[in-house]
């Protein structure tokens, strides 16, 4: 495969990245969607048709497999997979509206089926385009594709873990490479914050401070989606949180570097790649254990208080930490977690921060499972403004889910009393509750 076939695949992925990020009507988008067209065009003009495939985890074109734009795109890669996009051919003719059209369309976040890509191609009357599964050459749009599964937690964690490696050795990457990834966190994992707990367990060691990482993001975003953040400000915090112990990572893997000095080793990392990512992520690295009242780690001069980043992601770090002591103290259940943070307001935390968050987060956060005053166990669906005691929960049955109940309307009959551990199987759980 020429430099040019390379040089086309490489802009066409950044260009479903920008839509992905920004938006399908965005400039960026725009751009780079344009300059893929017109490196497209003479190659569909010289040899009729331009195909890729996605197989396994690997981006081929031709006789070639590009091992370095799979490692760099491979949620993006995963995304298309589920949605039944394992090989996509243009051919002679192509439209640059078709082209922009069809971009457009498989960038959007929904899990489209098959049958919803055919229908959108027969619409716009897209005839140079063909997209499908590699494993049904002559029919590559199938309705009966699933496209229900969400991105591969452990390939969020691979995907995550390389760009920290790669940050510790002063590799490069793109914007785009990097706001993707917080998307796709933020997208997948919202709302699955308890499930993510649940599978610590089964995380190998090196994949424990990834994982650690990747779990701060989710409620750093999820609480900055929630107070009203910009979509660009939740990304950029997103990034801020999943980098701020990238200190920690030695080059060439994962290593155990707690003690204070992984504070400015990551600010510096995250300083030398402020092009693509802002300077905000070195500041929060740096920032993350100095506490409000200024009397934690490292000891900095000249400055009032913390970075209000600072401040959220240490919130995030923290509660995320108390949590998972949850494991092996049943005290740490979340209310016993809200207790410990609110004593600490004004000290280690920032009042009007902490407030904020436990707001919008919640005291009983959604997904997680509680025990109720009546003895059976329920998931928490919605929080209620003003009363973070008591939202609405579904009462979870060894066959299947009950009914929604508004503990707001049950003030004198129904309450919370406990949680239900993350680290202990739910059917568990359920024999308890029936024994």
């Amino acid at each position: 495969m020429g430099a040019k076939s390379r040089e086309i695949l490489q802009l066409l992925f950044a260009a479903l990245q920008a839509a992905r990020v920004y938006s399908p009507e965005h400039p960026h988008f725009k751009d780079l969607a344009s300059k893929a067209y017109e490196l497209l065009t003479p190659v569909l003009e010289e040899k009729g048709e331009f195909s890729f495939g996605v197989i396994g985890e690997e981006v081929a074109c031709g006789e070639e497999v590009l091992v370095d734009l799979a490692a760099r795109t491979k949620l993006l890669c995963l995304s298309l997979k589920e949605k039944s996009l394992e090989k996509i051919v243009f051919l002679a003719g192509l439209r640059k509206e078709e082209f922009v059209r069809f971009l457009s369309f498989i960038a959007l976040p929904s899990k489209r089926s098959a049958e919803d890509l055919a229908n959108f191609m027969a619409l716009e009357g897209i005839k140079s385009i063909k997209a499908g599964r590699l494993t049904k050459p002559a029919e590559l749009i199938s309705p009966e594709q699933d496209l229900s599964l969400p991105l591969s937690y452990n390939h969020t964690l691979a995907g995550a873990g390389e760009l920290m490696a790669r940050l510790s050795r002063h590799e490069p990457g793109s914007p785009l490479e990097f706001k993707y990834l917080a998307l796709s966190i933020l997208e997948n994992y919202a709302g699955e914050y308890y499930n993510l707990l649940a599978l610590w367990p089964t995380l190998e060691p090196h994949q424990k401070l990834v994982a650690h990482s990747i779990d701060t993001s989710v409620i750093v975003m999820t609480a900055a989606t929630r107070m009203g953040f910009s979509r660009e400000d939740v990304l950029d915090l997103g990034l801020a949180a999943l980098f701020h112990d990238v200190g920690k990572i030695a080059p060439f893997g994962l290593a155990g570097f707690s003690d204070e000095k992984h504070m400015v080793t990551g600010a510096r990392l995250l300083l030398a790649a402020k092009d693509s990512l802002s300077s905000l992520p070195a500041v929060v690295s740096l920032e993350h254990h100095l506490r409000f009242d200024l009397k934690g780690q490292p000891r900095l001069s000249g400055i009032q208080e913390p970075h209000e980043a600072s401040l959220l992601v240490a919130i995030g770090n923290i509660y995320d930490n108390l949590i998972r002591k949850w494991k092996d103290d049943s005290r740490f259940d979340p209310a016993f977690v809200f207790s410990l943070m609110t004593a600490e307001k004004g000290k280690v935390f920032a009042p009007d921060w902490l407030d904020r968050f436990f707001q919008v987060w919640g005291i009983w956060p959604e997904g997680f499972l509680v025990k109720l005053s009546d003895g059976t166990n329920a998931r928490v669906v919605r929080l209620n403004e003003g009363l973070p005691w008591r939202p609405r929960v579904q009462v979870v049955k060894p066959e299947g889910q009950g009914d929604i109940i508004d503990l707001a309307q049950e003030k004198e009959t129904l309450s919370i009393v406990g949680g239900v551990s993350p680290f202990v199987p739910l059917e568990t759980s359920q024999k308890n509750q029936a024994s």
